[in-house]
């Protein structure tokens, strides 16, 4: 049986892919960032390479809080009066959700300009001065085909940018030819093959993916605990079915990754409270397909195909592909009925969180209408209890996080007003 085997690299492309579907420009402009950040990193020498390559992580997913399409459009244009929720809720994720918690502030911190740095007592603000530096300096190169050059620099030194931050992109101007290497595309291998090359638990991988699944679902306060309720009720059911470690692996992860299409449908149908419109649900149902594009080939084809197919139904009425029972595997039956079972017993846009009695009723008319998989529903319906008490802790801690992104992102919009 094959293994998973996950790397940095497989992890980072599905964030990547994932934020290319909110909007191309994210994922280009974060390499494009990232690699200046990378040679000004080499022209300081001051880090180490396991520290330089965290730091070309982060600031590759620097916009990663950036969700709407007219703030990235203000983003792009460097305008930064309107572009710290973004960095904010970035900081959050980075903060809470990842295992580099430790450059969080450098996200957060990215907009900032060095003027302001006399009222911050932070660490890691020359590394927040560099990505701001790098940021401008892409944007420029793509606006208008030139970087901003090292005089116009001069000119915002101590304004916009520290001193160090500008000397250390003239050091990596004059060491390699940064506009030349991201016209012609030779940046991107360069950049990866540093990346990728640091092996990574698959503790720390877990939480990367963590941070995908969470990031997306945070979006909505009506989503917030869904992922974490799939993933523990498979795990829960696979359990009770005595699927082995491998099986028990391929669940969890496909089912902290089955909506990571939803990245790309938009919140208005995500939090509608009421129906859905044949053209909304049509818009909603493209999430899967969106989940099939950001994963393939670069995950464990068994786990792609768990995300991919947690909407077909066994009598082939689901979606995408309307397969039937004999099609789908068990671990994909499982997390077709987690998937349902976390649905029902959570608070969504358009209904409260279900008692247990109505989701039990309503299972059991999925199991009577040939919908759901006998043997799992009657798995989850028997030992309903056990299941929900075992997953209950880890979705309680989820919506109590969510809550304190929620009133941190107040504190630090707050005080970023303040600093205006």
């Amino acid at each position: 049986m094959k293994e998973i085997n996950l790397n940095i690299y497989q992890v980072i492309s599905i964030l990547l892919r994932a934020l290319d579907h909110i909007d191309v420009r994210l994922v280009d402009h974060g390499h494009r960032v990232a690699y200046i950040v990378y040679k000004m990193l080499q022209a300081d020498g001051s880090y180490s390479e396991s520290e330089m390559k965290e730091i070309c992580i982060v600031t590759a997913l620097h916009d990663i809080g950036a969700y709407k399409t007219e703030e990235i459009d203000h983003m792009l244009r460097f305008e930064s009066a309107d572009v710290f929720d973004h960095s904010i809720y970035g900081y959050l994720f980075f903060k809470h959700m990842s295992p580099l918690k430790k450059w969080a502030e450098v996200v957060l911190y990215h907009h900032v300009n060095y003027e302001m740095y006399q009222h911050l007592d932070r660490k890691h603000l020359q590394i927040a001065d560099m990505i701001h530096l790098a940021d401008r300096v892409d944007v420029m190169l793509q606006k208008g085909g030139q970087a901003l050059s090292l005089e116009e620099m001069a000119l915002e030194q101590n304004l916009h940018f520290g001193t160090h931050a500008v000397e250390l992109f003239r050091k990596a101007s004059e060491q390699h030819d940064l506009s030349g290497s991201i016209k012609n595309g030779a940046y991107l291998d360069e950049l990866i093959n540093f990346v990728t090359t640091t092996e990574y638990s698959k503790k720390t991988l877990l939480e990367f993916i963590k941070m995908i699944a969470y990031s997306i679902d945070f979006r909505s306060e009506t989503t917030v605990s869904h992922v974490i309720t799939t993933v523990c009720i498979s795990m829960e059911l696979g359990k009770l079915f005595g699927l082995n470690e491998n099986d028990l692996e391929k669940i969890q992860l496909g089912a902290y990754l089955h909506d990571i299409g939803k990245i790309s449908t938009p919140l208005e149908i995500l939090e509608k409270p009421g129906s859905l419109t044949h053209e909304e649900m049509l818009t909603m149902k493209k999430h899967v397909d969106v989940t099939r594009k950001i994963l393939k080939g670069r995950i464990h084809d068994d786990v792609l195909e768990i995300a991919y197919r947690h909407h077909e139904k066994i009598d082939g009425s689901g979606y995408p592909q309307k397969l039937k029972e004999e099609t789908l595997t068990l671990s994909e039956r499982i997390v077709a009925v987690a998937d349902v079972m976390s649905a029902l017993t959570g608070k969504r846009s358009y209904k409260e969180s279900f008692l247990k009695e109505t989701v039990i009723e309503i299972m059991q008319n999925q199991k009577n209408e040939g919908k759901l998989c006998d043997l799992v529903l009657d798995s989850a319906i028997r030992h309903y209890d056990h299941i929900m008490e075992s997953s209950s802790k880890k979705i309680v801690m989820v919506t109590d996080m969510y809550d304190r992104i929620s009133k941190e992102f107040q504190l630090i919009k707050k005080r970023f007003e303040e600093l205006k």
